[in-house]
């Protein structure tokens, strides 16, 4: 589902909200989770999980290693809510 999708999907549900009404929430939202991210804590979703960033530190390693350097990967994370696991263990079986 792509952001249009979603938003259509939202207002349709949310009878007395208009499309735009419904796409600014969403922006704040995702604003919101960003800088939590950003300022290294995690991301709360209710219901659905939490998602977070996680830094790894490596060095420069080989016959050659290049001075001292340290080469970063961030990469993200997330964890399913017990509700949303229950969920999809429902229709796995």
């Amino acid at each position: 589902m792509n952001k249009r999708q979603l938003v259509k999907n939202i207002a349709r549900r949310l009878p007395f909200t208009t499309v735009r009404q419904v796409e600014d929430v969403l922006e704040v939202a995702a604003e919101v989770w960003s800088d939590e991210l950003q300022s290294g804590r995690q991301a709360h979703i209710p219901s659905i999980g939490r998602l977070s960033i996680e830094v790894q530190a490596l060095r420069a390693a080989g016959a050659i290693p290049a001075k001292g350097r340290i080469l970063r990967r961030i990469y993200g994370r997330f964890r399913p809510a017990g509700e949303l696991r229950a969920r999809l263990e429902e229709h796995r079986d």
